[in-house]
């Protein structure tokens, strides 16, 4: 068994999510697939650029060649959540994101028969108390049933990085930003899994964010 986890980078667009089934094609039925925010959609959660948001996941999904019923029941469900956005804490506003991606991912998954079920993250992984100081909370333990992996036949796992729940409130909660490599190699270590492996929107490993940094160095493998 393995984890593959998908940054928001290898997921910012329609092109770049047409990529996925491809990429797991090349491995067994037993995996568990992390997925970050599509693209900025953190960002724009954070700072309430709602609208942004909507247009953006619309765009993505008519590009995906998502039906109309598709992509209004899951605007319908977006729609719903900002409609409280003002009234939620900021790990339930920006934990949007995480599901919306799944979500998405799911269904286009199902239209390009391959068949996979959602798990939804804050079920299994616990934090202790959220720390607003922060804006993240510290993983407290992760609780997967024992015969969980025994219930799947021939599934694909969908599930969420970054976010997680309060082990005493049951409050969602996240690992903090940058958190869904985290989520993966959590999820790894409780399904033993023989790799966990990381895809993301650059070329390997850098000494610094080749983002931020021009003089930085690629480690050779």
């Amino acid at each position: 068994m393995k984890v593959l986890k998908f940054g928001g980078g290898c997921l910012k667009d329609a092109k770049s999510i047409k990529k996925v089934p491809k990429i797991i094609s090349h491995y067994d039925d037993d995996i568990v697939i992390v997925l970050s925010a599509f693209g900025k959609i953190t960002n724009m959660l954070e700072d309430e650029k709602h609208e942004d948001v909507f247009l953006f996941i619309q765009s993505i999904m008519i590009d995906l060649g998502f039906s109309s019923y598709d992509i209004d029941d899951i605007l319908k469900k977006q729609k719903t959540y900002f409609s409280f956005s003002n009234r939620i804490s900021y790990p339930d506003r920006v934990s949007i994101g995480e599901y919306l991606s799944s979500e998405i991912i799911h269904r286009y998954l199902k239209l390009e028969n391959i068949d996979n079920m959602q798990l939804d993250a804050t079920k299994y992984i616990f934090t202790d108390s959220w720390d607003p100081n922060v804006n993240s909370a510290k993983f407290h333990s992760i609780n997967v049933p024992d015969n969980f992996l025994e219930s799947i036949v021939k599934q694909k796992i969908i599930t969420q990085g970054f976010i997680a729940s309060d082990v005493n409130s049951g409050a969602k909660t996240t690992l903090g930003r940058e958190g869904s490599d985290y989520s993966a190699a959590i999820f790894g270590a409780a399904f033993n899994v023989d790799e966990v492996i990381l895809f993301k929107d650059v070329d390997g490993v850098y000494s610094a964010d080749p983002k931020k940094n021009s003089d930085v160095e690629l480690f050779s493998h």
